[in-house]
């Protein structure tokens, strides 16, 4: 009774799949991640391995904000779920690099950092005079862990929309990401 009932799950959950194998689409994204406290735009490309199986590698480039920016690209696989005739969900799981860019100030002027950064503003108004103070720039990136949820509509037979929750975790740097995509199929 068991087995069967494992095997009634299984053809449920196979027969509740609405993406079709080979199916690709393309898309753009408006994100908003918590730990950077910044807005991103992106594109997206999918592929269906199996009809309820797609994988998605995307690019993310987050606004800078307070000296500091942000890109990702992530490789996401979606396992989807059709819970209405045009509404898919669907779990992910990938991997990402995330990389990300601060601008260092290395002056002591008896102020801390926000106050040499207010001076430094108040008192240089043009940019290459506040150049001169810029000591440079660093990158940093590492590899994240993707994990989250989502849901799409389809819009017209060629047309969805989605909305996305995934969880980027990152060495000192883990944050959750909110999006919304539209994608094309072609």
């Amino acid at each position: 009774m068991k087995k069967l009932f494992i095997i009634a799950i299984i053809f449920m959950i196979g027969s509740n799949a609405m993406a079709q194998k080979g199916e690709m689409a393309g898309g753009i994204l408006l994100n908003y991640g918590t730990e950077i406290e910044s807005l991103g735009i992106g594109a997206k490309f999918q592929y269906g391995i199996t009809d309820a199986i797609r994988i998605e590698p995307s690019f993310d480039y987050y606004f800078g904000k307070n000296d500091f920016n942000m890109f990702d690209f992530n490789a996401n696989v979606h396992y989807l779920f059709n819970v209405a005739p045009k509404i898919n969900i669907y779990p992910l799981a990938g991997l990402g690099y995330t990389s990300w860019k601060t601008v260092d100030f290395d002056f002591d002027f008896g102020y801390d950092d926000d106050d040499f950064d207010l001076w430094t503003r108040a008192n240089y108004d043009d940019d290459d005079d506040y150049d001169e103070y810029d000591s440079g720039s660093s990158r940093s990136g590492k590899i994240a862990i993707n994990l989250g949820a989502g849901a799409e509509y389809q819009l017209t037979n060629k047309l969805k929309i989605n909305a996305e929750l995934k969880y980027q975790i990152i060495s000192n740097f883990n944050q959750l990401v909110f999006g919304v995509g539209l994608a094309y199929k072609f």
